[in-house]
């Protein structure tokens, strides 16, 4: 027997009598473009779709959907990389229409915005107050911030700043009940009892939906400047990249490109580097003389590993142009590779250099090839296992070289994602990952939802939490 209700005339009713007709679609070119985010992992299309433009809509929706037992999904800018699309159908909700900065407070170092907001929107309109908020994924144009907090991203200057879940101070969500809560607090610390806006970050709509978000910011550095490294190999690079971090010196940024992404981005962009085994992108942030302290200790290290090619950008321009090296590994994978699966393991840091010699290990196994990349100051890899041809038995050996390297992870001590989330894809691992606390996240989940309306199938299945 189906567990869900399916989406009828008298709920499409209720919907548009709600949101208003323009804010509701059931036409296949919408449902088209709310069934797939950047993860490949299947084609699934909602029931309808609706733009809810108040937090009253959304709690009203849920309370609805809960009642009739319909799946509600909620999408952002649809660049998740896990698979949080609506494998049970039912209806999604499109967060784009709350896109609002709602106060700026300045003198606090806090700002409150709706999830619909864009990151680099956000940042743009920070400027002016001398303030940012630092997580900076390679999706920057395009993510939203609910969807940041409901993955708990991070990025490209992760090693200094940390996660996005260290700069949300509270929100307001919708639960299942229809309940419409604010948790949280206006200040940098407190105790007071369980953390439940942390245990919310990183939960990828299974608990409720993000409605509104207070955000921690930092001031905007004095300075900046970065530079790039190249080497004949990649032990090299990962012993480089962890004496700059165990000697404590203050990076913003320590990213990491092997040999074959190094020459693919070089040729995409234009870059002209040269051949090496591996590159290295440093930045730090500060006063100019702080900057420039760090930033020759950190050239010294780079030549006592055997660096070479250093390229020094002070500017904003070549800044610039170091940087759309390493956001364009994306595309530039793209432009070789017809089949495409990122993963998203971070190992401690002594395993670097193995992490990514596993890669190729299971890449030569799988007889698929892999490119390795990542925010190597804190461990996080992302192995971009591609393929040049099309279809369903090369996407099947692609995850299958990605799940075996998720179980590397965990058998050194990692985990399966730093930054991407669970989503479908790493679903399979959570209790690998949490075995001796796996039936208190389900416990959780199953107090919140009960019903499991919120994102069936994405971290758990339905059949576990209504089991």
């Amino acid at each position: 027997m189906r567990y869900f209700s399916r989406v009828s005339e008298n709920d499409l009713d209720f919907l548009e009598g709600l949101l208003g007709s323009r804010n509701l679609s059931t036409r296949e070119e919408e449902l088209i473009a709310n069934s797939i985010d950047a993860y490949q992992g299947g084609f699934h299309k909602p029931e309808v779709v609706v733009w809810p433009e108040e937090p009253e809509q959304v709690s009203q929706i849920l309370r609805y959907c809960n009642e009739r037992r319909i799946p509600v999904y909620t999408r952002g800018g649809g660049t998740g990389l896990s698979g949080t699309t609506p494998i049970h159908g039912g209806v999604l909700i499109s967060t784009v229409k709350m896109n609002r900065i709602i106060e700026v407070m300045d003198r606090d170092m806090q700002v409150r915005v709706q999830p619909g907001l864009i990151y680099e929107r956000l940042n743009k309109e920070l400027e002016s107050h001398g303030l940012f908020f630092p997580p900076d994924p390679a999706s920057a144009s395009y993510c939203t911030i609910g969807g940041m907090v409901a993955c708990n991203a991070s990025g490209l200057k992760a090693v200094k700043y940390g996660t996005t879940r260290d700069y949300v101070l509270g929100f307001q969500a919708a639960f299942p009940d229809g309940s419409l809560r604010r948790v949280g607090f206006h200040t940098f610390k407190y105790s007071t009892g369980y953390d439940l806006v942390k245990m919310m970050v990183g939960s990828q709509g299974t608990l409720g939906v993000f409605t509104e978000i207070t955000l921690r910011l930092r001031t905007l550095p004095e300075h900046a400047e970065t530079i790039a490294a190249f080497f004949p190999s990649i032990r090299l690079a990962t012993e480089t990249i962890y004496h700059i971090v165990r000697r404590g010196l203050d990076v913003a940024a320590l990213e990491f490109m092997d040999g074959w992404m190094t020459r693919a981005v070089s040729e995409f962009k234009g870059l002209g580097f040269p051949e090496a085994g591996a590159m290295i992108l440093v930045e730090s942030h500060g006063t100019r003389s702080a900057v420039r302290e760090t930033l020759s200790r950190v050239r010294d290290i780079i030549r006592e590993h055997g660096g070479f090619g250093i390229m020094e950008a002070e500017d904003e321009a070549s800044r610039k142009r170091l940087w759309d090296a390493r956001r364009g590994a994306y595309p530039a994978t793209l432009r070789l590779a017809k089949t495409l699966v990122i993963s998203d393991i971070i190992v401690p840091l002594s395993r670097l250099a193995e992490a990514v010699e596993k890669a190729y290990e299971i890449g030569d196994r799988h007889g698929v090839k892999v490119y390795c990349i990542g925010h190597f100051g804190d461990g996080n890899i992302h192995a971009h296992w591609c393929a040049e041809e099309r279809g369903d038995e090369v996407l099947r050996k692609l995850h299958e070289a990605n799940d075996e390297y998720s179980l590397y992870a965990i058998s050194v001590g990692g985990a399966v994602s730093a930054e991407h989330g669970i989503g479908t894809e790493k679903k399979k691992f959570l209790r690998l990952q949490h075995p001796e606390a796996y039936d208190l996240l389900l416990k959780v989940k199953r107090m919140i939802d009960p019903n499991c309306i919120l994102s069936p199938g994405i971290m758990f299945d339905v059949d576990e939490v209504i089991g």
